[in-house]
């Protein structure tokens, strides 16, 4: 068997990028070059399991320059069944720009800024300074994180030839790979430059079912992770060597997960209109409201909501059958609801 990463490599890198992001307590992150929105679907997740006693995310942001990315994103994004099933206590909205990444975005701040696997697809003496102007220089977050891949680990590739005059990259669209002293160089000087500190990590060490011809040399990434010390710096020292390619990027999607709150308060509006005179009401009743088809986007979500939180201990919210054995609810009046009715649906 061919050696191998485990985890996946792709998914060692966003569990990296996510503790780093936990560690440091970010609410709100911008994902610049988010693709097809792999990275924030993993914080989305990651999000939803935080801790006790841990920042939650409130805010994602994403841009990226095609179009049809930012479309799949938005497709993965969109809150699921499962979603429905254990609602937030703490909202999450997403936004996803489409536009030029190093544009910075005027709307947008974010306590982090993540740029993974991006550096090496663009142009190293115009592109990387652009970004690096951007997010250090621009944002200014109070952390950023960068990763890319460390070329020297091609050499544990034989396909890629590292070290002969037939190299290749790793991809066909990388322009460069950074050796670790180039990553280095890079990093400190922008450290330096824009009032960061900076320290280097090595993501994917070792591969399983390596042999002896196994070469150690740091990480297949490396990973950077600025946290701002120094005060704003003026507009003008980050002006030298940027230019302006595009305009701004625009607000593409917008999407949202909803609180236990908001969502109960959602659905006892339209169940105010689709109730019977008893106050019982179905799922399709409730599927004719527009407002509720934007929020749910999936009827088997609203289902799935509608099951979890009817048997919810503290939900003032009731399942029965009707006479078709098909599945009612209704709201508990004042005097029927359980003390403590705060939370709905599972924790």
């Amino acid at each position: 068997m061919a050696p191998y990463f485990f985890p996946p490599m792709w998914e060692q890198r966003r569990i990296c990028i996510a503790r780093v992001l936990r560690d440091y307590g970010a609410e709100s992150v911008l994902e610049v070059g988010c693709g097809e929105g792999n990275i924030l679907s993993f914080l989305v997740s990651a999000a939803a399991t935080a801790s006790d006693g841990q920042a939650l995310i409130t805010r994602l942001y994403g841009v990226d320059v095609r179009k049809d990315s930012l479309d799949a994103a938005r497709d993965r994004l969109v809150p699921d069944v499962h979603d429905y099933r254990e609602t937030r206590s703490v909202g999450l909205r997403i936004e996803l720009y489409h536009g030029d990444g190093t544009q910075r975005i005027e709307s947008v701040g974010a306590d982090a800024v993540v740029c993974s696997e991006v550096l090496e697809h663009v142009d190293e003496a115009l592109g990387v300074p652009a970004l690096t102007n951007t997010i250090l220089g621009a944002y200014r977050p109070r952390l950023a994180v960068f990763t890319t891949p460390n070329t020297e680990f091609n050499v544990n590739f034989a396909p890629l030839n590292y070290g002969k005059p037939d190299a290749r990259f790793r991809d066909a669209d990388h322009k460069f790979e950074w050796t670790r002293a180039q990553f280095e160089a890079w990093a400190t000087a922008a450290a330096a430059r824009f009032g960061y500190a900076v320290e280097l990590l090595p993501i994917g060490v070792k591969m399983r079912n390596a042999g002896a011809g196994f070469v150690s040399c740091g990480g297949c990434t490396q990973m950077a992770v600025f946290e701002r010390t120094g005060d704003a710096i003026a507009d003008a020292a980050v002006a030298d060597g940027g230019l302006v390619l595009s305009t701004p990027p625009v607000l593409l999607h917008a999407i949202e997960y909803a609180t236990h709150t908001a969502l109960l308060e959602l659905v006892a509006a339209a169940a105010a209109t689709a109730a019977d005179v008893k106050g019982l009401f179905q799922a399709d009743g409730l599927w004719a409201d527009q407002a509720i088809k934007q929020q749910f986007h999936q009827r088997a979500a609203l289902e799935a909501w509608l099951q979890a939180n009817s048997v919810h201990t503290t939900s003032a919210l009731r399942r029965s059958k009707a006479a078709n054995d098909a599945a009612c609810y209704s709201f508990a009046t004042d005097a029927q609801q359980p003390e403590q009715s705060a939370h709905f649906g599972a924790e």
